[in-house]
């Protein structure tokens, strides 16, 4: 379909191109684009998987390109370059982002200029600032726009290690986290993260700091920089215990929000909001398969990484390194004999059957949706009540610890 007529077809259901001759439209199926959309000149859009919400505006700070992006309604994403993404209602990005494969920005969230997300996913309320980097992490936490979990300007959240694999952090989690209730949490300006890390709900990330471990809930901390000069060989594996059971609770929280999309997000929902529901819960599925892969290729490196320990062995060393060395090992046999297993597992979707505390939450959205005017997603999770809310956090977290139990990689299991 020539970009000329499909512009036309666009105009006459009712989407605002301020200048079709600055606009590019190409394969894109104008069924999926509502009317009140509207496109500011220097829009490239593409992708039959092109889904567009009323309300929704492309391009105001000087146009982007758009490919297969997702909106819900009233999304305003300023420029930039953004594929394979999903924004649901009232997202606000501002311009020169990069939003890019496995990103999913819930309802009202919010990132300033020069944010780049890629496998991340933030629950509602969570605003970035400037020029944040912020990829593969799931971002939970707070209970009203004003009382959001933020994540500060300047913000590096390092995915990549030096033996070139990529891991991921978990910010809160889900199983409460859906539920919006749950204390904010605080990552300050300048502060650089290393993956993986497991952050709890209320915890401030100290401003200028460095963050390589897990922290608990309630808690304020940094790390200074640190002064190393030691030996490294990218090939040959250190403790791996923390980087696997990390890796594979971020895989069961993942699964706990599909489990959500799927048993209350989905059912009841109008014809538009179930495409765009399903475009979220492809996000979602596109970070489980990620994360797999990235475990799958660590844990093809263990073999050549046990042969750089058992070398290291044969030396002769003190007795505590050599006492190291053998404790690697042994990790890495395990992590090699129990992957297969774990990686089937991880890749199936878990159990539905017994959720009554989630079908109640469905039937209470799906008896208000029948109303009108039908009231927003966020409207529906705050008028839940105790009981409602405690039922169904509990039915998913069964679904994160069925799943959390297969990263139980210590020796001592």
């Amino acid at each position: 379909m020539g970009n000329l007529n499909l512009i036309e077809q666009l105009m006459d259901r009712g989407v605002v191109i301020h200048a079709p001759e600055a606009t590019v439209i190409r394969d894109v199926n104008p069924e999926r684009v509502e009317a009140g959309v509207v496109i500011h000149p220097g829009c490239v859009i593409c992708g039959d998987q092109t889904l567009l919400g009323r309300g929704t505006e492309l391009g105001r700070a000087g146009g982007g390109y758009f490919e297969n992006v997702c909106t819900g309604r009233n999304v305003d994403l300023f420029g930039g370059y953004f594929i394979d993404a999903v924004f649901l209602d009232g997202v606000i990005v501002r311009g020169h982002a990069e939003m890019r494969g496995g990103t999913l920005m819930e309802e009202e969230g919010e990132a300033a200029h020069h944010v780049g997300y890629k496998m991340t996913i933030t629950m509602p309320w969570v605003i970035a600032g400037s020029l944040v980097n912020f990829c593969d992490a799931l971002v939970a936490g707070g209970t009203a726009r004003k009382d959001h979990t933020e994540i500060g300007s300047c913000i590096a959240l390092y995915n990549f290690t030096p033996r070139g694999d990529k891991v991921a952090s978990l910010f809160g989690d889900v199983a409460r986290g859906v539920f919006l209730r749950s204390p904010r949490i605080f990552v300050g300006g300048q502060c650089q993260v290393v993956s993986p890390v497991k952050v709890g709900y209320g915890a401030v990330l100290a401003a200028g700091c460095a963050v390589r471990r897990s922290v608990g809930e309630g808690r304020l901390y940094g790390e200074p920089a640190l002064a190393l000069d030691q030996p490294f060989d990218a090939q040959r594996y250190g403790r791996l215990e923390r980087v696997l059971r990390l890796s594979v609770e971020y895989v069961a929280n993942l699964w706990g929000l599909a489990t959500w999309y799927e048993l209350v997000r989905l059912p009841g929902a109008a014809p538009f909001e179930q495409k765009l529901y399903q475009a979220a819960l492809g996000q979602v599925r596109a970070g489980i398969a990620e994360r797999i892969k990235r475990l799958d290729r660590i844990v093809a490196r263990l073999p050549a990484s046990a042969q750089i320990h058992r070398a290291d062995l044969a030396a002769g060393l003190a007795p505590d390194r050599a006492a190291w060395h053998r404790s690697r090992i042994a990790e890495h046999e395990l992590a090699m004999e129990r992957w297969p297993e774990v990686k089937r597992a991880l890749a199936e979707s878990p159990d539905h059957d017994g959720f009554e505390g989630l079908e109640s939450v469905a039937a209470q959205f799906a008896s208000a949706r029948s109303h009108q005017p039908v009231p927003s997603y966020l409207s529906l999770v705050q008028g839940l009540d105790d009981a409602q809310v405690a039922s169904g956090q509990a039915d998913l977290q069964r679904v994160v610890d069925r799943v959390g139990a297969l990263g139980r990689w210590s020796l001592e299991d």
